[in-house]
């Protein structure tokens, strides 16, 4: 089981401070560079104790004009932890490919396999509705752009000699990525499954799946279509290509649990930012109900979150848990204490399941 651990920049004191803004954009104003630079250093840090701890993974990914997550290029400091994190594999989840330039990206996950041994991950994201407005993309045109920039990026880092490409939204007369990748023919792809149609485009392109913070019960709707979908395509995807993404905590006990998860959005935190509440997003670009953030999808002790990750695998498949431990109302402490307990009392009751561990930065 791969698990995501916390992000650093959430739990810090002075980054929470800004969470007294509600909505989004957050303003610079609020920003202060030695609470920043000391946020970057504590995810850095979490990130070498998840590797210790042995997680199977640590992850980032891509978000803007918020202090929730600092990391506007999730390639950046991905090629920081490549230097931090000397076992666990980094996964970048994800680039947000219909917002960036696709060859650009292909690039990026090239040298940072290189940087990192051989040890990258990438997660194809689409994006969510504030940050289309960030970049002024078309949330109409999002699922098409993902697409056909997903198709690229794996052409660009497979295809021997240059090539030209003429598509509906991306046209380059050369591509010719160098240097290439270390693993052959790449780093393993996921592509972003909270659709049917995106899960039925996995399979069809035999990408993995990542699906991200829904239930149990809506989870299952999408790792079934697509494993549907693959035996149609003539193959079968292995657990750890079926990717879920939450949040989650560990405490000695159930009451314990309770309590933090009573705190761990407390603030604007992840559950606006994503859903899009604020006076710069309009109406139409929310996100479906059902989504899930802002839920913990596994709290309570070491043995309840067993049953929960191994009744949650019966009933999806999944392979790979991408759990984050931090949140805004927690401290970085609180956070860290979850981390290890799921290292040492729930990790290796789970490991027979053939999940995996993953801990974000």
């Amino acid at each position: 089981m791969t698990l995501w651990a916390c992000r650093g920049g959430q739990t810090h004191a002075g980054v929470v401070e800004a969470f007294k803004h509600r909505g989004w954009p957050t303003p610079p104003a609020l920003f202060r560079s030695e609470v920043g630079q000391q946020s970057l250093g504590l995810a850095l840090a979490q990130a070498k104790l998840a590797d210790e701890l042995g997680f199977d993974w640590v992850s980032c990914s891509e978000h803007h004009y918020t202090p929730l997550l600092q990391t506007p290029n999730a390639a950046v400091f991905a090629a920081a932890l490549s230097q931090v994190v000397g076992r666990a594999k980094i996964a970048v989840l994800g680039p947000l490919v219909s917002m960036n330039n696709p060859v650009r990206i292909a690039e990026e996950i090239a040298m940072l396999d290189q940087l990192s041994g051989g040890r990258l991950v990438i997660l194809f994201l689409r994006g969510t509705p504030n940050e289309f407005l960030a970049y002024g993309t078309n949330p109409d045109e999002t699922r098409a752009r993902t697409q056909e920039a997903s198709l690229l990026i794996t052409r660009a880092l497979t295809e021997p000699q240059p090539f030209g490409w003429e598509g509906r939204y991306y046209r380059f007369r050369t591509v010719s990525v160098w240097p290439g990748a270390v693993q052959q023919p790449h780093p393993p792809l996921y592509y972003s499954g909270n659709s049917l149609e995106s899960a039925s485009f996995a399979a069809a392109h035999q990408l993995g799946l990542g699906v991200s913070f829904y239930p149990g019960h809506i989870t299952a709707q999408m790792t079934g279509h697509y494993k549907q979908e693959c035996a149609k395509h003539g193959w079968q995807p292995t657990p750890e290509q079926l990717l879920y993404r939450c949040f989650g905590v560990v405490a000695e006990d159930d009451a314990g649990a309770a309590e933090l998860e009573s705190r761990f959005f407390s603030g604007d935190g992840a559950a606006n930012l994503f859903r899009g509440r604020g006076a710069a997003i309009p109406p139409p670009t929310q996100v479906q109900p059902g989504f899930g953030l802002g839920e913990l999808r596994f709290c309570g002790s070491p043995d309840t979150v067993v049953r929960q990750i191994t009744d949650f695998h019966e009933t999806t498949g999944v392979g790979v848990l991408d759990i984050g431990f931090g949140g805004a109302g927690i401290s970085l402490e609180e956070a860290e204490r979850s981390m290890r307990l799921f290292a040492t009392e729930v990790l290796p009751r789970v490991c027979h399941l053939g999940v995996a561990a993953t801990a974000g930065a």
